[in-house]
């Protein structure tokens, strides 16, 4: 959560008249509640209107993890539906590039050759993986022709204030349009126009916050993946229950869904389960893998790990034994 309210208040921004400083930057004067905080988990956020000079100071709470809590990227939706645009030897491509992120920045530093020689692929494939996801609107390049920028609006780390930063630095690169505030810190450090979707101060505090946690663990199982499986993938996450982490229905509606047979979505959840992603609990009933992707608090998701962990031992299991018995029958025809 953000505390946005003007010095001296603890109103939020939206029940309160704002404050104008034509062309000054305001002093900063903490309120009862600030005191209260570690001067390190508090940021002093400047907006200013370009055009009318007026502005409003924030009081910006910085949430730390807690402590051995693994961090997670904010993924849109969309981002997993763009993921079925690749193949198997471009996604290994994109994974690479999403874990050697830097998050702070949701910046990707690399060349071409180099990235193609680590995976083992022609420079041909990285190099058209690049192009696709520029013109899905994933990355931006940069002035400098090894660093590119991932599209925060699809993966982010942090709050709503970093967010806006980052969208405003990746709409810059493309020459997007910004809005007409500029948002800064108290000594009027980095200042950036706020990206077209936050028009207002205000509109950063009404924003909706819809987003599924992914944690590193995911990238990995994403390398390889072809179409059709990444396509799957994005069903099972969009359809996905959030209360407990599981999809329930028949290989019929996956394959009626994603517009292919069932033998494929087979396949596919095979090779899902082969990754950890997925694990079949009953018939029909899946569980999918907490550490990968979730939407909950932290305790939610050591319960449900728990249980996917005891789901997918004992599916493994059913596995193993069903591979058996074809083998078997195979001896003794």
């Amino acid at each position: 959560e953000i505390l946005i309210g003007l010095v001296g208040s603890e109103m939020c921004i939206r029940d309160r008249k704002y404050t104008k400083y034509h062309g000054i930057t305001p002093k900063v004067s903490r309120s009862n509640t600030m005191k209260k905080m570690r001067k390190q988990d508090v940021e002093t956020v400047i907006f200013e209107n370009a055009k009318t000079g007026e502005a409003l100071e924030f009081q910006h709470e910085q949430h730390k993890a807690e402590y051995g809590a693994k961090h997670f990227w904010k993924a849109d939706k969309k981002f997993f539906e763009l993921l079925s645009t690749f193949s198997a030897a471009e996604s290994k491509v994109v994974a690479y590039i999403l874990q050697k992120t830097q998050p702070t920045k949701n910046e990707f530093i690399g060349a071409y050759k180099t990235i193609a020689r680590k995976l083992e692929c022609d420079v041909t494939t990285v190099r058209n993986t690049f192009k696709k996801m520029m013109e899905n609107d994933m990355l931006a390049k940069t002035d400098d022709e090894r660093i590119w920028m991932l599209n925060p609006r699809l993966l982010v780390k942090g709050d709503i204030i970093v967010k806006a930063r980052l969208m405003s630095k990746y709409d810059s690169l493309l020459g997007r349009p910004l809005s007409d505030w500029i948002i800064t810190d108290s000594n009027g450090n980095d200042p950036l126009f706020l990206p077209i979707e936050y028009p207002t101060p205000e509109s950063l505090d009404t924003a909706k916050s819809d987003f599924i946690k992914v944690y590193h663990l995911f990238f990995e199982t994403l390398s390889g993946l072809g179409g059709k499986e990444s396509e799957v993938l994005n069903f099972l996450v969009c359809a996905m229950r959030n209360s407990d982490n599981t999809y329930t229905g028949p290989m019929k509606k996956i394959a009626e869904n994603v517009n292919c047979s069932k033998a494929t979505v087979q396949r596919a959840m095979d090779t899902l389960t082969d990754k950890g992603f997925v694990a079949m609990e009953f018939d029909c009933v899946w569980r999918i893998n907490p550490s990968m992707v979730i939407k909950g608090n932290r305790n939610k998701e050591k319960v449900l790990m728990d249980e996917f962990l005891a789901t997918q031992k004992e599916y493994d299991k059913k596995r193993k034994a069903r591979k058996n018995g074809k083998k078997q029958k195979t001896v003794k025809g």
